[in-house]
């Protein structure tokens, strides 16, 4: 027989792992990030600009029939989208129209999602809006030179902080700015207060935050927040001029001049508002119910836009009924402008919840 070796296991040797110094980290760090390399600079244009990834691969005889309507359609509702966001947040219309167009724009170079719908919508117009009124109030200029307010007003705001006569301005960043250029550059200011936020909030990683924020209390902010809208806008649905109120109670005041101002309705405004709306539902409806027989979706808000834009030019309703329009709306793009710093520290606080909501 043969004899069997016994073989001894083998010995393990613990190694103790030596910890790098933080100025040999920092080094290796600084040494990987500015090493320069085609793959690297393929990596980090693709990562900020990721059209240049998906782009070639777009196949054009398949999609460019859907796409292309679909963005004649949403272009054509952005305009008068964008005139009645600038309503809820203070501006003049134009600038609506330039968030809508540079937003877009934009995230075609470098969004990364599809499904994401950016630009402007109801809700962050309402809280900018309250914003620039605020300051707006503060800084002296009258919210309701633009109105004739008649009939039973309730507004106890209004009164000391008013500037009756001649135009009111303010010196901002050496010039002297009147209404909309101060309603802008607070609306700048605050817009870029808000994406420093966010920035901050990125680099700290506080999206945990979301995960704390309940179901009930998120469906209560939504459901305020649309019948605060709702209040914003019941006075153009009807025709109506009556002044702003700041301060508390702004709903219940809002709805009391509503109320005490309802017959100077203006019918061609409540009319037209009706018919709209009446179309709009009509069309959500049957949209709804003959969905899998419609190859492409109908058009109800391009024909609501073209119709009351035709019937408001060729009917002349301004004129002969007095009818509410956005008036005169200016071409072109204006030069840019750096944000007013000497506004930015009254808007810090104002910023947060918008940073947080957005």
């Amino acid at each position: 027989m043969e004899e069997v070796t016994q073989v001894p296991p083998p010995v393990l040797e613990r190694r103790v792992r030596q910890r790098q110094t933080t100025v040999s980290v920092l080094k290796s760090k600084l040494k990987h990030g500015v090493t320069c390399s085609v793959p690297k600079v393929r990596s980090t244009l693709t990562g900020f600009f990721p059209v240049v990834r998906w782009l070639p691969k777009y196949k054009l005889k398949e999609y460019v029939l859907g796409d292309l309507m679909s963005g004649v359609i949403v272009g054509i509702i952005l305009v008068p989208q964008a005139i009645a966001y600038c309503l809820l947040a203070g501006v003049p219309p134009i600038y609506g129209l330039y968030t809508s167009f540079y937003a877009n724009i934009i995230y075609f170079l470098m969004g990364t999602s599809r499904h994401v719908s950016v630009g402007i919508f109801s809700l962050m117009s309402l809280m900018v809006g309250q914003v620039v009124n605020k300051e707006m109030f503060l800084a002296g200029f009258d919210l309701n030179e633009d109105s004739k307010a008649s009939g039973l007003v309730l507004n106890a705001s209004l009164g000391s902080n008013l500037t009756i006569g001649s135009p009111h301005s303010v010196e901002l960043m050496g010039v002297q700015c009147g209404k909309e250029c101060y309603s802008i550059s607070i609306a700048a200011a605050l817009t870029f207060m808000v994406g420093v936020y966010q920035l901050l909030m990125a680099v700290f990683r506080l999206g945990f935050v979301s995960v704390y924020l309940s179901s009930p209390m998120l469906d209560g902010f939504a459901t305020g927040a649309s019948f605060t809208i709702l209040t914003v806008q019941a006075k153009y649905l009807l025709g109506i001029k009556i002044p702003r109120h700041q301060g508390y109670g702004t709903v219940v005041v809002t709805w009391f001049n509503i109320f005490a101002n309802i017959h100077n309705t203006n019918l061609c405004d409540l009319i037209t508002s009706a018919i709209c709306i009446s179309i709009l539902v009509a069309g959500k409806e049957i949209q709804e119910r003959y969905k899998d027989r419609l190859k492409i979706p109908f058009p109800t808000e391009l024909i609501i836009v073209a119709g009351a834009t035709l019937a408001s030019h060729f009917g002349d309703l301004n004129s002969k009924y007095d009818s509410s329009v956005s008036g005169h709306i200016p071409t072109g793009f204006i030069p840019p402008q750096v944000p007013s710093f000497t506004l930015m520290p009254r808007l810090a606080v104002d910023a947060i919840p918008l940073a947080v909501i957005r």
